[in-house]
């Protein structure tokens, strides 16, 4: 789990929606809610085979306002689940199913390194003085 975080209160709504087009494009499936201000979008790759190696990982961002900053947390699917299959497809696959789990790491990291990015575009506007 990975929380990020910008000083300032930038647009909830903008944040999400460029969060969900930029896993659209790596052709994850997106849902999206609201409540209050704040967002949770859920992304994962669906496929029998995904499912079947136990790959079938998913991602939840919450994008919310804390205090005075914007907080971005991202998760993967619950420890529990993911231990139990990692352990019992590490038996039958090898080494295979950790090499996808290693896979979600690295999209994880790329889609933190895509939020700084959001951030930096946000938090700096030009404004007329």
């Amino acid at each position: 789990m990975a929380v990020l975080s910008c000083a300032g209160q930038l647009d909830n709504r903008e944040i999400a929606k460029k969060i969900k087009q930029w896993l659209e494009k790596k052709k994850f499936e997106t849902k999206a809610f609201e409540s209050g201000g704040e967002y949770v979008l859920k992304a994962r790759k669906k496929g029998v085979l995904r499912a079947t190696v136990g790959a079938d990982r998913a991602l939840e961002i919450g994008v919310r306002h804390n205090e005075n900053q914007t907080e971005v947390n991202v998760r993967q699917g619950s420890w529990k689940t993911n231990a139990v299959s990692n352990a019992a497809w590490f038996v039958v696959t090898g080494s295979a199913n950790l090499l996808i789990s290693g896979w979600s790491i690295v999209i994880q990291k790329d889609l933190e390194n895509y939020i700084r990015k959001i951030f930096e575009e946000l938090g700096m506007k030009e404004v007329e003085l």
